[in-house]
């Protein structure tokens, strides 16, 4: 370690409270370990929390907080935090208006789940245009039946697929679209810089141009309060007829009512979706009974190298904080992400 990185650390308290989806129990409890280990290396006090009660008695002494949910009752005795690094890509499940209005800096994992995102997207479209949904209804009935899926197969090559949303994700959609063979158009709030394998990059405002020209709507934005109903009744009226739309975004930028209409009229050929509104979607919503449909239960990130590449951020930021550098994937509260 060089000499300038040992002069400018200090001793902090470290708060890391650990929550998880119950599937992911171990991945999660390795990338604990290694922050724990590397804060313990650099000679920091770590406290290890797994309940809400723990952490309010414990946060009032916290210099930095790594966690996945931040509640206002535990922000309000957070007295001297100064940064908290999210264990997640994205945070607007745990805003609220005193975390956006505070100094604390608040870091994300954005971007870690690029790669399996990115190939969870081409599986969806990739599922839709080879009517894979179908071959598996089928197999479930133990019906072989070609006719349904011959004559509406289709391919994904010389087809346009709009990206909304051209971050780290979506560039890596855009990566791997191209590689078949298709045309790649899409949005991004600084459309003047080129992204590679994109053809025309849009601002926000355009968004009605990329509806009007795609075959396939991707859907990989931040939940920003602008992002809410992104797709409803009108933008679908914009969009091709057989038009397709995947969303590995979040469930409120669709409107789902307008969707399934959508849907049962012919208007969109088939939607496949990760994310929903409600999550998971009760029994009875007619999701599950709309044609040409393809439900994944929120797992288009599912990784098994989160927990290395989740540590590789958290150990890059812990250098900048310790000597005041600029950190990887700060939230930038006049974006909202």
């Amino acid at each position: 370690m060089s000499e300038q990185k040992k002069s400018c650390r200090r001793r902090l308290n470290a708060l890391v409270w650990v929550a998880y989806h119950l599937e992911a129990v171990e991945i999660v409890e390795r990338y604990v370990a290694k922050v724990v280990e590397e804060l313990k290396s650099r000679g920091h006090k770590v406290t290890v929390c797994r309940d809400l009660q723990s952490v309010l008695a414990d946060v009032p002494n916290a210099d930095i907080m790594i966690c996945w949910r931040i509640l206002p009752e535990v922000f309000a005795k957070a007295e001297r935090l100064q940064w908290i690094q999210f264990g997640s890509a994205g945070i607007d499940h745990t805003l609220f208006p005193e975390l956006i209005q505070s100094s604390v800096v608040l870091t994300t994992l954005s971007g870690i789940h690029k790669i399996p995102v990115a190939e969870h997207v081409m599986a969806l479209m990739l599922a839709m245009s080879h009517r894979l949904d179908t071959a598996i209804k089928q197999q479930c009935v133990r019906v072989y039946d070609r006719l349904p899926i011959s004559t509406e197969a289709d391919e994904l090559c010389g087809k346009t697929v709009g990206v909304l949303g051209l971050g780290k994700i979506g560039e890596e959609i855009a990566r791997l679209c191209s590689a078949f063979g298709m045309r790649v158009i899409g949005t991004k709030r600084n459309a003047d810089k080129p992204i590679p394998y994109v053809e025309k990059v849009f601002t926000p405002s355009e968004v009605d141009i990329v509806l009007a020209d795609s075959d396939y709507i991707v859907l990989v934005l931040p939940l920003t309060q602008g992002a809410v109903g992104l797709i409803g009744r009108r933008e679908i009226e914009l969009m091709k007829n057989g038009a397709r739309i995947v969303n590995v975004a979040r469930g409120p930028m669709i409107d789902t009512a307008a969707l399934i209409d959508a849907l049962n009229s012919g208007k969109i050929a088939g939607a496949a979706l990760d994310v929903f509104d409600v999550e998971p979607p009760p029994p009875d919503s007619p999701l599950y009974d709309a044609p040409n449909v393809i439900i994944t239960p929120h797992v288009a990130g599912a990784n098994p190298k989160y927990a290395e590449r989740a540590f590789e951020i958290f150990k890059a930021n812990l250098d900048a904080f310790e000597c005041g550098g600029s950190m990887i994937n700060a939230f930038d509260r006049s974006r909202g992400y």
